[in-house]
């Protein structure tokens, strides 16, 4: 049984400010692990599309950087690029959303910030994978160099997976583009031309073309779409869907993908799942919705299952926020699914596979932090 450790959300003074709570963090037994001089750390955390608003701010991770190099560690923040044409398409616009965003490679990370996958987001290696579906998948390289793995998540809903939390940062954001295409060839782009009011939004975010045409004449070909989403987030009138007989596979996949990035770590692992600004989308979006919940804090654990288990029953269980999706939802008292209402998913087949596949337990401890 996995110890869950919960820092509120509330700073009532000056010393449970959020410098405080990493604090707090660091002196947890697991965390503390990690912390080997000498050795290479790997913080992984959700580089968001330019144009959400609602990402974790840098000075987490500044503090977090430079904790661990005072303790002798070698410190690495890292991410991954994205499949459609956003803002962390390749190397070069995934570093210049990075300096965009507040995260300056060279002042604060001493030049160790860089792309899991490497410049050309097809930087690893191909590894076999346990599980029903994958047998195999392209990890990028930099996990394969790393020691231990810190992986911070920005807890938010996600349209496919119910929940963005531990499981889903540790099986998406290591892998390059050939292995998160793998992913999501298991999904089904459907078109509806009716919903579609041919504003083109869509189209700068396709990478093949399957979005084509110019607004006012816009087609879509499904021969050559290669499910990267990019055309499902943009579209403003819901026009862009996901078939749902392929959203379970896809959950099982992240977790496999995840199972092996955990096979292929060297040493130990911990995560951190910030409750603060969850969103009903996903830091990948190009925009963002208020968020839905209040600030619950913090949750950590060195078990991503039970983390994120206790993640969502902390959602679940809290009130919504009135004037946001949950009141549009009528979701705003506690014990509502507020994730359920909002994606059409929920994360507990995706968890339930996480735990046969003996990624973690949803049995856990739940402590305070503080």
């Amino acid at each position: 049984m996995a110890n869950v450790y919960w820092i509120k959300g509330r700073s009532e003074n000056i010393r449970k400010n959020l410098i405080s709570k990493i604090d707090t963090l660091m002196h947890l037994e697991e965390l503390s692990n990690l912390m080997v001089p000498e050795s290479s750390l790997a913080i992984k955390f959700n580089l968001s599309e330019i144009g959400y608003g609602h990402y974790l701010p840098p000075v987490i991770f500044t503090t977090l950087f430079e904790k661990a190099r005072t303790q002798g560690v070698k410190p690495v923040l890292t991410d991954g690029c994205s499949i459609f044409k956003g803002s962390r398409f390749d190397g070069f616009t995934w570093t210049e959303s990075t300096l965009l965003l507040g995260f300056s490679n060279g002042e604060f990370f001493h030049n160790q910030l860089m792309q899991s996958g490497g410049f050309t987001n097809e930087e690893g290696n191909f590894w076999s994978a346990e599980g029903r579906y994958l047998a195999g998948i392209d990890i990028g390289s930099l996990l394969i160099n790393i020691n231990n793995l810190l992986v911070v998540s920005h807890v938010t809903a996600h349209p496919l997976l119910g929940l963005s939390g531990a499981v889903a940062n540790l099986g998406l954001g290591f892998l390059t583009a050939s292995g998160r295409l793998r992913l999501h060839g298991f999904l089904k782009i459907a078109y509806d031309a009716n919903k579609c009011d041919q504003c083109g939004e869509c189209l700068c975010f396709c990478p093949t073309g399957a979005m084509s045409g110019e607004p006012g004449r816009i087609t879509f070909d499904a021969r050559i779409c290669n499910q990267c989403l990019g055309c499902f987030m943009a579209c403003p009138y819901g026009a862009v869907h996901v078939e749902t007989e392929g959203i379970p596979v896809f959950q099982e996949c992240v977790v496999e993908a995840a199972h092996t990035v955990l096979n292929k770590l060297r040493g130990r692992a911990f995560f951190i799942n910030f409750l603060q600004s969850v969103t009903p989308q996903p830091d990948e979006y190009p925009f963002s919705d208020i968020p839905f919940i209040p600030d619950l804090g913090i949750i950590a654990s060195d078990d991503p299952v039970a983390a994120d288990w206790a993640t969502c029953q902390m959602i679940v269980q809290s009130p919504g926020i009135p004037g946001s999706i949950a009141q549009n939802l009528d979701v705003l008292a506690k014990g509502q699914d507020k994730l359920k209402a909002i994606t059409g998913q929920t994360p507990e087949h995706m968890l339930a596979y996480a735990e046969e596949m003996k990624l973690g337990n949803r049995r856990f401890q739940f402590l305070s932090g503080e």
